[in-house]
């Protein structure tokens, strides 16, 4: 996961797991030959990619700069990270959590930090740790409010919101569609219950974007 900075056109992209980054990313290094790749690693703790980026290039970074991200209706969000991470064959092999598993053993008793992220005593303790950081997380600054991002794309209007991202930048970029899943529709994962766990985790989220269940 790695977050762009582009020099020549005083722009950010703040990649969030699982809303298209690696695409975004990929687009984005291919049309900006300046453009530097700034890797958001250890989500070992509460430490999101904004505080990581901050850190990194400097506290005032979303302020100085034209900056941007995309963020995901978290139902859809949990159903996606659950599927990238419980694919991996080599640490799962044909047994891998399901999502019920990972929502009431690895979110609703309290996310696992594990101190360790070479070191995974179970399943459960590796899909959290690849899914520990909500949206929310990942945009907070060191305060733990929100960085002051210039524009919130929808993952649900991708295409829409990527050609105004292209018209700030002066550009036009195609976006390649790459680390596409295969699944049904999110809802169909979720009974009441599972649905409400998210709604907790995410309350923040919701509240902000306006996101329901069912948009």
């Amino acid at each position: 996961m790695a977050t762009q900075y582009l020099p020549s056109c005083n722009a950010l992209f703040l990649h969030v797991p699982k809303t298209a980054g690696f695409s975004i990313s990929t687009a984005l290094s291919e049309a900006f030959s300046d453009s530097e790749a700034h890797p958001v690693r250890g989500m070992t703790t509460l430490e999101g990619a904004a505080q990581q980026i901050g850190h990194r290039l400097g506290p005032d970074i979303f302020a100085r700069t034209w900056s941007f991200c995309f963020v995901r209706n978290p139902w859809d969000w949990a159903v996606s990270g659950w599927l990238h991470v419980t694919r991996n064959k080599r640490v799962y092999g044909d047994t891998p959590p399901d999502f019920d598993q990972f929502l009431r053993e690895g979110w609703d008793r309290g996310i696992l930090r594990n101190p360790n992220p070479m070191k995974f005593e179970t399943p459960v303790m590796f899909v959290a740790y690849h899914t520990q950081v909500t949206q929310e997380e990942h945009l907070a600054a060191g305060d733990g409010g929100p960085v002051p991002l210039a524009f919130h794309a929808r993952f649900e209007q991708l295409q829409e919101d990527w050609t105004r991202i292209c018209e700030r930048l002066g550009r036009e970029i195609a976006l390649p569609h790459q680390n596409r899943s295969e699944r049904r529709h999110y809802s169909e994962y979720y009974s009441d219950e599972l649905r409400d766990i998210v709604a907790r985790r995410n309350a923040g989220l919701i509240a902000r974007f306006g996101y329901t269940f069912d948009a």
